[in-house]
């Protein structure tokens, strides 16, 4: 993947091939990101650009021996992409295009500020956790324990990766308080 990456940026440097993306008006072009085996290329939607991308990927292919999974693959394009560009670039690449990227490792990839709908998912598997456990069997100890080593491991990676809205927290803050202030049932004490 090393080549691939070294080839896309060599080709990233002419600002002609339209291949990268720019953050900043100062900036180099990023023509990709790869996580371990996966990876997000980024060109202009023109037909020479894609058909530059195709010849790179094609050349790659050729000489690693590896293909592309089509299959597993999307495109997806800014807001201002015209219907035209998206469906000469989706013949060029015969791949279908997506208003979103989806899940990458449990966490929803997504374009600008993320709703709080998008992170509900965390609250419901709390909630799923906990009516799995019989809270009468556990002491406030017990309770403790089980609220830090599992309950609080459920959201740590999406919480490294994004800034979770303040109502999903209260939530699951909730969650964790009235796990922990069921009063367990009276026992009976045999003499």
């Amino acid at each position: 993947m090393d080549v691939l990456a070294s080839r896309l940026q060599a080709h990233s440097l002419n600002a002609k091939t339209g291949i990268g993306i720019k953050i900043a008006p100062a900036a180099t072009r990023i023509p990709c990101l790869l996580f371990a085996n996966d990876s997000l290329l980024f060109c202009k939607a023109t037909s020479q650009a894609c058909q530059k991308l195709k010849e790179v990927l094609d050349t790659f292919c050729a000489q690693s021996r590896q293909l592309i999974n089509f299959h597993k693959s999307t495109i997806m394009f800014s807001k201002n992409t015209r219907n035209l560009d998206k469906q000469a670039v989706g013949g060029i690449f015969n791949i279908p295009h997506s208003s979103s990227l989806g899940k990458y490792l449990g966490c929803s990839l997504f374009q600008g500020r993320p709703a709080s709908e998008l992170f509900q998912t965390l609250t419901t598997k709390a909630t799923s956790k906990l009516d799995s456990w019989r809270t009468k069997c556990f002491s406030k100890a017990g309770r403790v324990v089980l609220i830090q080593s599992n309950l609080e491991t459920l959201q740590t990676h999406t919480m490294q990766c994004y800034k979770l809205p303040r109502r999903i927290t209260d939530q699951l803050d909730q969650i964790h308080r009235d796990f922990f202030g069921r009063t367990l049932p009276l026992t009976k004490v045999y003499r």
